[in-house]
Formats: structure tokens, sequence, C-alpha cells
């Protein structure tokens, strides 16, 4: 299986697509969230990509539980931009949608 050619990769890159929008508009003084969204996003790519390089099923399971643990801080750093003013809301929600889908596939993927 290559990992490029599942939903769970492509979403994910969708994702940081979005995310990447986002960190473009956020005003100054929000690094630290840039930084902590750059770093969830490509999380998940990179774990789901590494869990399939895995032979065992323990240690891809162990990857693509990180990559839906990512997910979800994706989602929750979203979710404090938003409350600080630094994101917009239809950032938000289509990242969170994305979030959503990806740790819904990640959960039934191992």
């Amino acid at each position: 299986m290559r990992h490029t050619d599942t939903h769970i990769y492509q979403r994910a890159m969708e994702l940081i697509e979005i995310t990447k929008l986002a960190m473009d508009h956020l005003p100054t003084g929000y690094g630290f969230l840039a930084d902590q969204l750059r770093r969830a996003a490509s999380s998940i790519a990179l774990n789901f990509a590494e869990g399939c390089g895995k032979l065992s099923p323990h240690d891809r399971r162990r990857y693509f539980l990180s990559a839906r643990g990512s997910a979800y801080e994706v989602a929750a750093a979203f979710d404090v931009g938003v409350r600080f003013g630094a994101v917009s809301a239809e950032h938000c929600n289509l990242a969170k949608a994305l979030c959503d889908e990806i740790a819904a596939m990640l959960t039934c993927f191992h």
C-alpha cells in the first residue's frame, strides 16, 4: 500500500493547505499558534506515513493513533484561534470537519 494513495493522506494534505491559509492570516503576536498548528497538522501526515511503513500491526496502530491525536490537537488549536479572534470561523469549520473525518478514518484504519 502506498500511503499517498489513501484518503487519509489526501485529507491530511487538504488539512495542511487549510492550516497554511489560516496561518497566513494570523495577526502579529500569534506565532505560538502558527507553530502549534504547523506541527500538529504536519504530524498527522507524517505519523500516518510512518505507520504505513511499519511491519507489525502493533507498530502501525501506535503511529495511526498518534496521527489521530494530532487531528484532535489541530481541531483544538483552531478553536483556540477562534476564541482569541485570530482565526476565522470559516477556516475553523473547514479544518474541524477535516479533522473529524481524518480521525474517524484513522480509528477504522488500524
